[in-house]
């Protein structure tokens, strides 16, 4: 049980088809809108993911690395406002070549594109900025470069983007796009290739960027971006079961690389975030967690993984409403974030809003249509619907798609469904499946379903809670037993727990 629980909910602090369309004709996210769409910004901009012409399609991570880096860095300049980088993927999936399609979708004034071509130590970098509206050439220039000049390559790709953008830079604007995180090339090379590795959100993928990682380190021990970086890769490691090494080593890992993290940059949101990571799992301690991500939230205001954090860490607590606002804000900076949206309709399941959860399920599922998670709560919704068939479909799919850690929530939703179609013996199969897991908050909430409250209740006291432990029993599936006084005092001591309470 412990396992699945912190797989479960790790998922949600995590780290990309666009559906035809949502129920009501319009595109994802799905959901009121406010109409009529504000005019882009003067100084909008996006960084389109430039073009990996080299030989080597292993080359992409430089290509990538590079648009990441270079959204970055304009992200620093207040006056500009950068779209986030999962919007502008799923722009550009959706649109193509259509660049006056992609600024539409992006709503900005400027598009930022380039190509990539590396021939051994020589790289080559086209960068073109436009107008989005029409295609219009603002600037562009070509670069042929060693690979040992990349860092000061992409201080003058910015430092024209957001002089054209923003007009003449002021002293401060310019010192930020001329910050490095290091001066050792080969270091950043390998740092580059640790950041592509965690953009994979797999456990090979965290696996290769903490060696990865450790490799710049090497050449720059003080190297505080790649540190942090690390920190967060161990951390989401464990978040994600994985086992190329004990949970309990890739934990005290973690913590102590966000902690050094810190002391080399204490001004690091990702380190504030990874060590607030680090907090709920290493120390079972969310009051530090959420802490620790608001001062990354603070330090990293434009930083949308940042506030997705601290609203799933705020969501731990109890705390809704700030929750929401929290996922909002990275919703704001990087509209097209299907975990942001799915844990943002988590919170309206919790606070008794299934309309807009249904909504903002059906935008996850599009965007993202290989996670389990939003089908088994669509499954939940269908079912309450009496949209048995429905139900059915999105209970065996979150069952396929389920990862070991979140199978009991999964087998859990084929329980419901299986008993509102009348087949018991599917039930008792499924229940009795969850029986062998050991016994969890999915066990009971599928106990209850079938009737079997005194055996629900029985399991749930079994449980041993962790912090996050508490969400679980706010979703939907108890209502039946809320105003029981045995409940109650189950859900005081997981509650408990969350706060920290001695």
């Amino acid at each position: 049980m412990r396992r699945a629980a912190l797989t479960l909910a790790a998922l949600a602090i995590l780290a990309p088809s666009l559906p035809a369309q949502c129920p009501d004709g319009s595109l994802p996210p799905c959901g009121p809108r406010p109409q009529p769409r504000a005019a882009a910004s003067p100084t909008s901009i996006a960084v389109l993911y430039f073009e990996n012409l080299s030989r080597d399609t292993a080359d992409a991570y430089l290509a990538d690395g590079l648009t990441e880096e270079l959204t970055g860095r304009l992200g620093d300049v207040e006056r500009l406002r950068v779209s986030g980088r999962s919007a502008v993927r799923r722009a550009q999936q959706a649109s193509g070549d259509d660049l006056a399609a992609v600024g539409r979708a992006l709503n900005v004034r400027y598009l930022v594109e380039g190509s990539l071509r590396r021939s051994g130590p020589q790289v080559r970098i086209s960068t073109r900025l436009l107008r989005a509206s029409d295609g219009v050439r603002v600037w562009g220039d070509t670069y042929d470069r060693t690979m040992t000049d990349l860092l000061a390559l992409q201080e003058d790709i910015a430092r024209e983007v957001a002089a054209n953008v923003a007009g003449q830079l002021l002293p401060d604007e310019r010192a930020r796009l001329a910050s490095r995180p290091t001066d050792d090339p080969q270091a950043y090379d390998h740092y580059l290739r640790g950041s592509y590795a965690v953009g994979r959100r797999s456990e090979a993928g965290f696996q290769r960027a903490v060696a990865e990682f450790d490799l710049a380190l090497r050449r720059d021990p003080r190297f505080a971006a790649a540190e942090a970086r690390k920190a967060y890769a161990l951390v989401m490691s464990f978040a994600y079961g994985a086992e190329w090494a004990s949970r309990d080593s890739l934990l005290a890992w973690g913590t102590r690389s966000a902690a050094r993290a810190i002391r080399l940059d204490s001004l690091s949101p990702d380190a504030w975030m990874a060590r607030g990571v680090a907090a709920t799992w290493f120390e079972h301690d969310l009051p530090t967690c959420v802490a620790d991500l608001r001062r990354a939230a603070e330090l990293g205001p434009r930083n949308a993984e940042v506030q997705h954090s601290l609203g799933v860490a705020l969501m731990w607590i109890g705390e809704d409403t700030a929750a929401t606002a929290s996922f909002r804000r990275a919703l704001a900076l990087d509209p097209l974030r299907a975990v942001t949206l799915l844990d943002l309709a988590e919170g309206a399941l919790v606070t008794g809003d299934p309309a807009s959860a249904g909504g903002l399920i059906d935008s996850a599922i599009t965007l993202d249509p290989d996670q389990a998670r939003p089908y088994m709560y669509r499954a939940g919704l269908r079912l309450d619907r009496g949209d048995l068939a429905g139900a059915l479909a999105d209970a065996e799919t979150g069952r396929r798609l389920a990862t070991t850690g979140i199978r009991p929530y999964a087998v859990a939703a084929l329980v419901a469904v299986s008993a509102a179609l009348g087949d018991t013996a599917a039930a008792r199969a499924h229940l009795a499946e969850l029986a062998a897991i050991g016994p969890t908050a999915p066990l009971g909430r599928a106990l209850l379903v079938v009737g079997a409250t005194d055996s629900a209740l029985t399991v749930l006291e079994r449980v041993e809670p962790l912090p996050i432990s508490w969400l679980d029993l706010r979703l939907p599936g108890f209502e039946a037993v809320r105003t029981v006084p045995r409940f109650q005092r189950i859900e005081a001591r997981w509650r408990d727990v969350a706060l920290h309470r001695r």
